[in-house]
């Protein structure tokens, strides 16, 4: 599984890496086709088609949101007892809350549990996207009041229309699309996967210059997002009694490294952007050694 599910995606995203260190990529035109049409094209169609059951859906919501309610308290207390300044625990909580469930969660989630496990996935990405333009707006751009920025963005994303849609169509309406509409829907969906893991690998390649000084001060929040974060999923898990695969795509899903939209929300306002981008270059690095642990102790 460690092989099937970490090494295809090690081989795209350093494709990426090497393709934006040859010659310079434009990230936002990518980025563009990525949010706009492939992954609400993806939400639509597994939100449409799955087989998935409220019931097994409901483990991965409840053990996310938990997860990151969570985080959130862990953060909190930690800049209260180490006196941070406001900018320092907006920039903790956005580095150990907000995580990769789109670049490499849903490969992840594919590559090692297949079609099942990405229809999973896809609830996390949902759950993540809601919360990343919500909370991590607001702690990115609290010192300059942003909160009417948030709502603006949220509302202008197609996936929340994308998933309005399927969910209509599928529970009130009982009607789906015929295959001529619906297979290039999919099609098109399925083309986030590996065009999600060139991005993450040419954002890398963005950044790498501005990891410079700032190792020491991303360890810690590293350690939370990586560790301590997928062992609160199974702390959840295990006490709401949760079985199967949806306990195990949160807990997978918990283990993602800090989204890159933190490097990028934290420069748009000016919120430390440089330690902002060493804590996603280096916890995504990392990540490749513990989504291998994670996997492992996940098969069994």
């Amino acid at each position: 599984m460690i092989v099937t599910a970490i090494i295809p995606i090690i081989l795209t995203v350093g494709l990426g890496f090497l393709l934006e260190y040859r010659r310079s990529m434009d990230v936002r035109a990518l980025s563009s086709i990525a949010i706009y049409v492939l992954l609400p094209c993806l939400i639509f169609h597994s939100l449409l088609t799955t087989e998935l059951t409220l019931g097994e859906a409901l483990p991965i919501v409840a053990i996310l949101v938990l997860t990151t309610g969570t985080l959130w308290l862990l953060g909190k207390t930690v800049a209260r007892l180490r006196h941070l300044h406001r900018d320092d625990e907006s920039f903790f909580l956005l580095a150990t809350m907000f995580l990769n469930a789109g670049n490499m969660g849903m490969p992840v989630a594919y590559y090692a549990f297949g079609q099942q496990g990405l229809d999973l996935a896809v609830i996390g990405v949902l759950i993540m996207n809601f919360l990343m333009n919500t909370m991590a707006v607001y702690y990115s751009s609290r010192h300059r009041g942003g909160r009417r920025a948030a709502v603006r963005t949220i509302l202008s994303l197609p996936t929340l229309y994308a998933a309005a849609a399927a969910l209509i169509m599928r529970g009130a309406l009982h009607i789906t699309l015929p295959a001529f509409l619906l297979d290039p829907i999919h099609i098109l969906g399925l083309a986030i996967i590996p065009l999600g893991q060139l991005l993450l690998g040419i954002q890398l390649a963005k950044a790498r210059d501005r990891v410079t000084t700032h190792i020491r001060g991303v360890i810690a929040p590293n350690l939370i997002r990586l560790v301590v974060g997928p062992a609160f999923a199974f702390a959840f898990a295990t006490l709401l009694g949760f079985h199967g695969l949806a306990p195990k795509i949160a807990i997978l899903v918990s283990g993602m490294p800090t989204a890159v939209n933190i490097a990028i929300f934290t420069t748009e306002f000016g919120l430390l952007p440089r330690r902002a981008a060493t804590a996603v270059f280096t916890s995504t690095v990392a990540s490749f050694l513990t989504l291998s642990g994670l996997l492992l102790l996940l098969s069994r």
